[in-house]
């Protein structure tokens, strides 16, 4: 089992699943360039956000898990299937989610801050488990 973390995250977005390209694990596999044409939604991040993958064999095939952990004052929208799009301080952008099934799962933690203190913010961690859990892309 291999963890691996990304270094320093500092843009993510989102965009509905729906609106992804499909079959994009396997074109990530056979290394096919992926590109996203969609338009997204950018979250205005309130700490440094984190991403790690853990690889580990399953059934003679690697499965990857990633999990993006993010706080922000956004609230997303998650009664839709939502893939993340993530872009890192060496440039590098990947993708957290694919069109079809089985889609990230999404698990918010809200708190309320005391009086006089920061504002009330919104802890997202999302995790997503796949072939291919952190497609690359190009912009």
């Amino acid at each position: 089992m291999n963890c691996i973390s990304l270094p320093g995250i500092t843009a993510i977005s989102y965009v509905p699943c729906g609106s992804l390209p499909a079959d994009l694990i396997y074109q990530a596999l056979t290394g096919f360039p992926v590109t996203i044409s969609s338009s997204t939604t950018e979250i205005a991040l309130k700490s440094i956000p984190s991403c790690e993958v853990e690889e580990s064999p399953d059934n003679n095939t690697q499965i990857e898990k990633a999990k993006l952990s993010f706080t922000t004052l956004d609230t997303l929208p998650t009664s839709m299937p939502l893939a993340f799009l993530i872009t890192t301080t060496a440039g590098n952008h990947y993708i957290l989610g694919t069109r079809e099934k089985l889609y990230p799962t999404i698990k918010v933690t809200s708190n309320t801050s005391k009086p006089d203190a920061e504002a009330a913010v919104h802890r997202y961690e999302v995790s997503f488990t796949a072939r291919k859990a952190l497609i690359p892309y190009n912009l």
